[in-house]
């Protein structure tokens, strides 16, 4: 009778291990949530009168992301049009971008390999 309750337990013990095992990997198989938009940017005077600044504080996109601007103005050459920053710790960022009054800018951030939908803004 006494080896009856050891064994007992010595199964619920594997079985219980071989719960957590199966829900481990089944927590790592499951989708990520995906990455948000940057926080809309500030637009202030730039360094000329061809660009603007956007800048963003602590929180404004994850912590050492990429953030990438393009300005959706089709008139802009390909070369100016596409402008970005990497992030502080905080996710503080700036960026020097080349715009006029009235293009749309549409901001992304990248992190690792994902990439979020875009914020859009309209210079002033």
């Amino acid at each position: 009778m006494v080896a009856l309750p050891l064994c007992r337990s010595a199964l619920v013990g594997r079985a219980g291990i071989l719960v957590w095992a199966i829900a481990s990997a089944l927590s790592c198989a499951s989708p990520t949530l995906p990455l948000p938009p940057p926080a809309l940017p500030e637009v202030t005077a730039g360094v000329d009168a061809d660009h603007v600044k956007l800048s963003s504080p602590c929180g404004g996109v994850e912590g050492n992301a990429v953030v990438l601007v393009l300005n959706e103005n089709p008139n802009v050459p390909n070369d100016l049009a596409v402008s970005g920053a990497r992030s502080d710790s905080c996710g503080a960022w700036d960026a020097s971008v080349y715009a006029h009054s009235g293009d749309v800018l549409a901001v992304r951030q990248n992190f690792g390999t994902t990439t979020s939908p875009p914020v859009t803004l309209q210079v002033p």
